[in-house]
C-alpha cells in the first residue's frame, strides 16, 4: 500500500516551530510583497490554468507570512499590464525599507519576465534573480530535495523529470551538490527510463505525464510537484491517479509539495529577519524496500507458486523441488512453510500477489489509509546497499530547448 508523504504535516510543523517569532515580528510593520498576474478572458485555457495555480500559491503565501506576523502585500496585476507598470511595482518594493522580501509568482507574461531581474537580489527569497539571490535554488526545489533526503541514504538513482525547467534546474543542482546520482529527463526523452530509477521527482506541470507505464513498486518515493487546477474545481498533478498505488511512497496533489514550499519560505524569512539559528522543519525517515530487497522477497514466493501450480513432476521430483523451496528463507529470516497451501511470510499467509505481499510487509500487515508525516523509525531500512550502476544513456532524440516548463508557483 502506497504511503503519502504529507506536505500539510510539514507546513503544520513549520507553523508550530516559527509561531514563537510572531510577537517579535508583528510590531515592526515588516512586510512581504507578492506579485501575481491575472489572465484575460480570451487567453488560452492552458495559460489560464497556470495563472489559477499561481493565484492559489500566492494566497497560500499570504496566509503563511501573516502567520509569522508579517504584513502580506498581495499585488494583483491586471490583464494587459505594461512593462512600465510592472517595473514601477518592483521599484516601489525595492525602495520600501519595510518590504523585507519580494516574490513574483511564475509564470509572468513573456514580455514581462525579463523585468523580474530588476528585483533587489537582497530581497529575493525565492531565487528568481539568476544567481544573485542569497539562495541557490527556489523554495520549491529546496523543499523537494529535503523530502527526498531521508529516502536517499544508500546512493540510489534519482530521476528528475522536467530537469531543464526552473524548478527542475534547482532540484538537479541541489541534489548534484549533495553527491547524488541523477537521471535527468526532459522533453524529447523516453520517460519510461524512470523505471530504472529508485526515486522519481517530477516537476513538469504537465498533468498525468507519468502513469502505470512508468512507475514501479520498487520506486521507494515519487515526488509529484505538479499543480494544475481543472475547470471542475479539482487539481491534477504530474502523476495519474491510476498510478497512485504503485510506488512505496508518494507526495500527493494537492497537499504535497505546495505546502512544503510554504514551509521553506517561512523558514527562510524567519532566519533572515528574526533568528539565523531558527530550527529547520524535517521529514522523518520511514521504512522502504530497495529494489534488491523487493526482488529477494518476491523470488521465494514465485518459486513456491510455480512448483505447486505447475504440471505433475516425475517420481520424487515434485516433492524434492518443493522441499527445496520450503527450505529457502526470506531476507527477514522467516521461513516458507507448507507444501499444499500458499507461502507464509512474517505477516501471515501470502496472497499469491508478490507486489501486494511486499506492500503488506512494508506496512506490518495493517490496512487502512496512507500515513502522514509523523515520526518514523530512527534508522533506515536494513538490507544490502545497491551496487553502483551507471545512468542509462539518453536516446538519440535531443531534448527540446527550454525544458518542459514547471508547476504553477
Amino acid at each position: 500500500m502506497t504511503e503519502h508523504v504529507s506536505g500539510r504535516d510539514v507546513l503544520k510543523q513549520a507553523k508550530d516551530l516559527y509561531a514563537r517569532y510572531r510577537d517579535d515580528v508583528a510590531p515592526t510593520g515588516q512586510r512581504v510583497t507578492i506579485v501575481r498576474f491575472q489572465p484575460a478572458e480570451n487567453d488560452p485555457p492552458e495559460w489560464k490554468a497556470k495563472l489559477e495555480a499561481s493565484k492559489v500559491s500566492a494566497e497560500q503565501k499570504v496566509k503563511s507570512f501573516e502567520h509569522l506576523g508579517f504584513e502580506a502585500n498581495h499585488v494583483v496585476m491586471p490583464p494587459g499590464t505594461t512593462r512600465a507598470q510592472f517595473a514601477a511595482v518592483l521599484e516601489q518594493a525595492n525602495q520600501d525599507p519595510a518590504t523585507r522580501a519580494i516574490i513574483v509568482q511564475f509564470p509572468p507574461p513573456a514580455h514581462l519576465q525579463p523585468l523580474v531581474q530588476r528585483m533587489d537580489p537582497a530581497k529575493d527569497i525565492d531565487a528568481l534573480t539568476k544567481g544573485r539571490s542569497p539562495y541557490a535554488a527556489c523554495a520549491t526545489a529546496e523543499g523537494i530535495c529535503r523530502v527526498v533526503e531521508p529516502f536517499a541514504k544508500d546512493d540510489p538513482v534519482i530521476a528528475v523529470v522536467g530537469s531543464k525547467g526552473f524548478v527542475g534546474q534547482g532540484v538537479v543542482t541541489t541534489l548534484r551538490e549533495r553527491g547524488h546520482r541523477l537521471m535527468e529527463l526532459d522533453a524529447g526523452d523516453d520517460l519510461r527510463r524512470v523505471r530504472d530509477a529508485d526515486i522519481v521527482v517530477s516537476v513538469t506541470g504537465n498533468p498525468g505525464i507519468l502513469g502505470p507505464d512508468h512507475l514501479r513498486p520498487h520506486h521507494r518515493l515519487v515526488v509529484d510537484s505538479g499543480f494544475v487546477p481543472q475547470a471542475d474545481g479539482t487539481v491534477k498533478g504530474d502523476v495519474q491517479r491510476a498510478a497512485y498505488d504503485i510506488p512505496q511512497h508518494l507526495t500527493p496533489v494537492p497537499g504535497g509539495i505546495g505546502p512544503v514550499e510554504m514551509a521553506t519560505l517561512m523558514e527562510r524569512v524567519v532566519r533572515r529577519e528574526v533568528d539565523p539559528n531558527a530550527p529547520s522543519w524535517k521529514v522523518e525517515p520511514r521504512p522502504y524496500l530497495t529494489k534488491d530487497q523487493l526482488t529477494a522477497q518476491q523470488a521465494p514466493e514465485v518459486a513456491v507458486a510455480s512448483t505447486v501450480a505447475g504440471p505433475k513432476a516425475g517420481p520424487g521430483q515434485g516433492s524434492a523441488s518443493l522441499r527445496t523451496a520450503a527450505g529457502q528463507r526470506s531476507p527477514t529470516g522467516q521461513g516458507i512453510t507448507g507444501q499444499q497451501g500458499p507461502a507464509t511470510g512474517p505477516h501471515g499467509p501470502a496472497s499469491g500477489n508478490p507486489v501486494a505481499d511486499a506492500a503488506k510487509r512494508r506496512t506490518g500487515g495493517a490496512s487502512g489509509g496512507a500515513a502522514g508525516l509523523g515520526p518514523g523509525p530512527a534508522t533506515p531500512p536494513t538490507g544490502p546497499t545497491r551496487p553502483h550502476i551507471s545512468t542509462p544513456p539518453k536516446p538519440p532524440t535531443p531534448p527540446t530547448p527550454g525544458g518542459m516548463g514547471g508547476p504553477g508557483r
